[in-house]
């Protein structure tokens, strides 16, 4: 995964450590759930890459591929990913269509730690019609994928998508979701915007066509392609000001100017307002 900074600590991949002589295999799996829980610590404080953790867990889980994403405004934005190792595939990014089906579906929030698996889903009466359901018929390879919500606010989901094409080696002693519940709860305690990095990483790690983009979003070769609508909506956006001081300001209705920041946000390929300005103000990513 791409960085912006430089990090104090380095990732060990301990899935193939034994911690000492005579251990079992049920300790060998206690002590790299240690080792996972204190990479992702470090990571989540901005101490280590995040994606080296990915490919740790993508390891630990017997998992073909991982997929770590947001879901908001009705789209999946790339947080990291991962692909088993030794494999001519490469890491797979969701587009989110099981995140979606969640949010479809469930009116109550999902507590952070939940495992969702497809083929659990595919037992609900209203899948069958669903996107995900198209999306994942497709996909013969994969006997089954498993979500798991690391959060649940009313406007996004943060959320691992775990996809196997073989039975996962499990273990009663230390079941997944135990992990899971973990990882989610330190996910709570995260660096303030460190997604937002993140996210403007990967963008700017892209084609040239689109670091020129996160570097001149507002130029006047508008290479994100907004409409001239598109264009002063988000030059109010980025100075701060909320949908109905916009429309006020340049005489739309309120629904028309979230039509706009739906358009601006697909175009620029970020998640909001927040990491808009972010992109703007700081388009290499220089300022911490």
């Amino acid at each position: 995964m791409p960085e912006t900074a430089m990090h104090r600590y380095n990732v060990k991949d301990r899935t193939d450590l034994v911690p000492f002589h005579g251990a079992t295999d049920t300790q060998i799996r206690i002590a790299c759930s240690f080792g996972l829980l204190n990479d992702w610590h470090a990571a989540i404080s901005g101490n280590a890459p995040l994606g080296d953790v990915i490919d740790v867990l993508t390891r630990l889980l017997s998992a073909r591929n991982i997929s770590f994403y947001r879901f908001k405004d009705d789209r999946a934005v790339h947080i990291a990913a991962s692909a088993r190792q030794g494999e001519s595939f490469g890491p797979e990014k969701s587009v989110g269509t099981l995140a979606k089906y969640l949010r479809a579906t469930r009116n109550e929030a999902i507590v952070p730690g939940t495992i969702m698996k497809l083929s659990e889903l595919r037992q609900e009466a209203s899948f069958a019609q669903s996107d995900a359901a198209d999306e994942w018929d497709a996909c013969t390879k994969i006997i089954d994928v498993a979500l798991v919500v690391l959060a649940d606010r009313p406007d996004q989901l943060d959320v691992f998508e775990i996809m196997y094409d073989r039975a996962p080696v499990t273990s009663p002693e230390v079941p997944s979701t135990l992990v899971m519940m973990a990882l989610a709860e330190a996910w709570s305690l995260r660096a303030p915007g460190l997604i937002t990095r993140i996210i403007l990483s990967n963008l700017r790690s892209r084609a040239p066509a689109v670091q020129a983009a996160a570097s001149s979003i507002l130029s006047s070769n508008n290479p994100c392609g907004l409409s001239r609508a598109e264009q002063r909506v988000c030059q109010l956006l980025v100075t701060g000001q909320k949908a109905k001081d916009i429309g006020e300001t340049l005489r739309l209705s309120v629904p028309t100017v979230r039509t706009h920041l739906r358009n601006i946000y697909s175009k620029t390929q970020t998640g909001g307002q927040v990491e808009l300005i972010a992109l703007v103000n700081d388009p290499q990513g220089l300022l911490e």
